[in-house]
């Protein structure tokens, strides 16, 4: 069948290791796109600001998962998000104070669809990285009461990025041990772990613009490079692994990206893709 949509990752996919991209070429790449009627997505951990800001000349023209999974945009226009009861959003911080200190985190943010939120304590080297991933970030006396100090807030993510001595294979198996059903912990690369609400996942946002949009699997092209995009990419057998993914991103994806994300991977395989769609 011919492609209908194209998702894509954008950290270690998508963007430069600079978080940068070929502007030229993706315009070029976007006109042929819109000329075929194929929707394209950004499927991000990052916050929508930060997508939108990425995407300003062509937000009205795009779709947009951020966090994960946990909010989707159709252009600009909110659609929907996947809460964090304020119950399980306490639990979290439970888990973290009795198993890691100061040291051991570097990041510890906390988002709704819009808006993240920090601890105004947070030194100003990690508050700019965070700027750079989240945009609309607002420092808080204290990050573990954000919940009662905004409570008309629908909190979707926690971001947790921790030191590299930690090791995220520990912190997943702790994590399993501790967290409510309700929610899911996901490697969202850079040794950060996301935490939110199970259903805000990109595969079930994805589902829920293929629904949207009336789309069969082999309609669907996917691209990705690490763990949180494997239940994207296994939606389509036309899922595409990035040349500088993990081995095992590579093994599960249908196809690996001639070039890496450095050399405009996505870019340059879509327009191949483009060139035999009927």
């Amino acid at each position: 069948m011919s492609i209908k949509l194209i998702a894509t990752d954008m950290d270690g996919t998508f963007l430069h290791d600079d978080h940068s991209y070929n502007h030229h070429l993706f315009k070029q790449v976007f006109r042929h796109l819109q000329h075929q009627g194929i929707h394209f997505v950004v499927a991000s951990g990052s916050s929508f600001p930060r997508l939108a800001r990425e995407f300003t000349p062509y937000v009205d023209q795009m779709e947009f998962i951020s966090q994960n999974g946990s909010v989707i945009h159709h252009g600009g226009h909110f659609v929907t998000a996947y809460p964090i009861q304020v119950t399980a959003l306490e639990r979290v911080m439970h888990i973290l104070d009795r198993f890691y200190g100061p040291e051991d985190i570097n990041q510890l943010v906390v988002s709704g669809p819009i808006h993240s939120y920090v601890d105004q304590k947070m030194d100003n080297h990690n508050f700019q990285i965070i700027k750079l991933f989240y945009e609309d970030v607002i420092r808080v006396p204290d990050i573990r009461q954000v919940f009662r100090q905004f409570p008309r807030e629908e909190f979707t993510k926690i971001s947790v990025n921790f030191a590299n001595h930690i090791n995220l294979n520990k912190v997943a198996a702790v994590m399993d041990g501790y967290l409510p059903p309700s929610l899911i912990v996901e490697n969202s690369g850079f040794n950060t772990d996301l935490i939110g609400n199970a259903k805000g996942t990109k595969r079930n946002a994805l589902a829920q613009l293929q629904k949207r949009f009336h789309l069969q699997d082999d309609e669907i092209v996917t691209f990705g490079d690490n763990e949180n995009d494997l239940g994207m990419l296994a939606m389509t057998a036309r899922s595409y692994a990035m040349q500088n993914a993990n081995p095992i991103i590579k093994l599960q994806s249908g196809y690996v990206t001639t070039s890496d994300n450095n050399h405009d991977g996505v870019l340059r395989t879509i327009e191949q893709l483009l060139k035999n769609n009927r």
